[in-house]
């Protein structure tokens, strides 16, 4: 069988994409966003939207394009991470060499946007909608901020694109960022030994945390063994002769799907306390697993029977899950070339994502 051809217009968008600088934090996501609004626009959708969303000093921004009532959404994100220093070409320059086209974002998530768009202009939109956001490489408030909205609440599934290799993926892993801050007198070393010993207290709770998740390395669903605790950085102190302040420990879970991530922050706030009870204990980072049920989410979008993989990294199909909505993961692209120096794309795959979501979108394909 001949592997299926990209259509020029997928290539040409995909590249217009590419050449717009969205790394996150720095990038311009008000940019791309406005390029894809008059895309959308000459589809004559019912409602469309780009709307700004705040933070840290840095606009981010979503479009969202909705045709009718929509039976599911296509969702990917507009941001990429920064060019890693491995680049061997410019990473803002896509080019198409060996069956691949490469720049940042080719896979991770431009070529899904790509491929969406162009899918929707091969025939008559109907009862379907587009979201594409801003921030998903950090804190997804893009995201959230959609679901604040009331165009949210009648959404009931979405294919939420990320580099799967055109498999659906039904599971994932949370993350979850534990630090805890501990303030004590600070002070000359003399008087050490009547002192509060901040990083002295974190480091024994540290210890402490470490074999919590040593002794859970075993447990969980299939796939999902243990609990990838990491203890990721003791922070504190200024000089040898110098009693600290404060301190500062960080750690890193990835709950396994079936877990939630509420009573693991409880059970490691009350270890830390036990051995530094004044710790401050909070969760920056607090993003829940995800597990859905694949195959019926498949069947109701039209889709037919597909084979479903675990998914090895955290995606916003979970903040959508938590939100109520059914969602499942699929795009183009291996997650391998990801966040990696020369990123690209197979030509063939994104071919066949945009067959997939031409199917999806018009009955065709």
């Amino acid at each position: 069988m001949e592997a299926p051809q990209v259509p020029g217009s997928v290539t040409a968008l995909l590249s217009e994409l590419i050449r717009i600088d969205t790394h996150n934090p720095g990038g311009d996501e008000v940019a791309i966003a406005t390029v894809l609004v008059e895309r959308l626009r000459r589809s004559s959708p019912d409602q469309l939207e780009l709307v700004k969303v705040p933070r840290e000093g840095l606009m981010g921004a979503y479009v969202f394009a909705r045709w009718g009532t929509p039976r599911f959404v296509i969702n990917a994100h507009l941001d990429t991470v920064p060019p890693n220093a491995g680049w061997s070409r410019d990473p803002y320059t896509p080019v198409i060499e060996e069956g691949r086209l490469w720049g940042l974002g080719a896979c991770d998530t431009k070529a899904a946007v790509a491929a969406a768009v162009c899918a929707l202009e091969a025939g008559t939109p109907r009862d379907v909608a587009l979201l594409f956001t801003g921030d998903e490489e950090v804190n997804g408030t893009c995201m959230r901020a959609f679901l604040a909205t009331d165009a949210a609440k009648w959404v009931k599934r979405v294919v939420v694109c990320e580099p799967t290799g055109c498999r659906v993926g039904t599971r994932h892993r949370g993350v979850m960022s534990v630090e805890a801050r501990v303030h004590g007198e600070g002070g000359h070393s003399s008087g050490a030994d009547h002192m509060p010993a901040p990083l002295a207290d974190l480091a024994r709770a540290a210890v402490a945390v470490a074999d919590w998740g040593r002794a859970r390395r075993d447990q969980g669903p299939s796939g999902f063994e243990g609990m990838c605790l990491n203890i990721a950085a003791l922070e504190g102190g200024v000089a040898f002769n110098v009693v600290p302040e404060t301190a500062k420990l960080t750690v890193s879970i990835r709950p396994a799907p079936g877990l939630r991530n509420a009573p693991l922050l409880a059970e490691l706030t009350t270890l830390i306390h036990t051995h530094a009870p004044t710790a401050k204990v909070t969760a920056p980072v607090d993003n829940e697993p995800f597990e859905v049920d694949g195959p019926r989410v498949c069947r109701e979008l039209g889709w037919g029977d597909v084979a479903c993989i675990d998914l090895a990294f955290w995606t916003e199909a979970a903040l959508l899950s938590e939100a109520g909505i059914d969602a499942v993961v699929y795009g183009p692209g291996e997650i391998a070339h990801a966040h990696a120096p020369d990123e690209s794309v197979a030509l063939s795959q994104l071919a066949q994502a945009f067959n997939t979501f031409q199917k999806l979108i018009h009955g065709t394909g």
